[in-house]
């Protein structure tokens, strides 16, 4: 087999495999009661670390920091995330879980991880595909970056 054809086989393995991931996804969602937004947004906020920054939840959503201060109200409304002030620079507003946001976020994980087609890949599997996975899209955004540049 020729590196085209290997290349076709792991383009259509991820064409199968988004669909699959998806509705995984939006049943574990469901089960929660949240939409997929406020999920995406709640599954960003790391429940150890310090206040995250609304603008880089944006960031990493790929929207608006509109859209994540709607979901954050939502969010804030059903107890789960307030907005705060960063304490290094109060001009900042950040997001962070409450208990109740905590306990949904690792719920969300949970389902996530134990209905995942990953779940029949050992956790060294599991890891060197990360790494694999990761090189790739570093790779093509780097690729892309040098195309818009040049």
């Amino acid at each position: 087999m020729n590196s085209q054809e290997i290349h076709a086989l792991l383009v259509d393995q991820l064409i199968g495999l988004g669909p699959l991931v998806t509705g995984i996804m939006k049943g574990v969602v469901d089960e929660v009661g949240l939409t997929e937004s406020q999920a995406n947004l709640l599954w960003l906020i790391p429940p150890d670390a310090g206040p995250v920054p609304m603008k880089q939840l944006a960031a990493r959503l790929h929207c608006d920091p509109s859209n994540v201060t709607l979901l954050a109200a939502k969010l804030e409304e059903r107890g789960l995330a307030r907005r705060a002030a960063h304490p290094d620079d109060g001009r900042v507003r950040t997001l962070v879980l409450t208990p109740a946001g905590r306990k949904i976020r690792q719920r969300l994980l949970t389902n996530a991880y134990t209905r995942s087609p990953f779940g029949t890949l050992t956790e060294k599997e599991q890891l060197q595909l990360h790494t694999l996975m990761a090189k790739a899209l570093s790779g093509y955004a780097a690729d892309r970056a040098s195309r818009t540049l040049g």
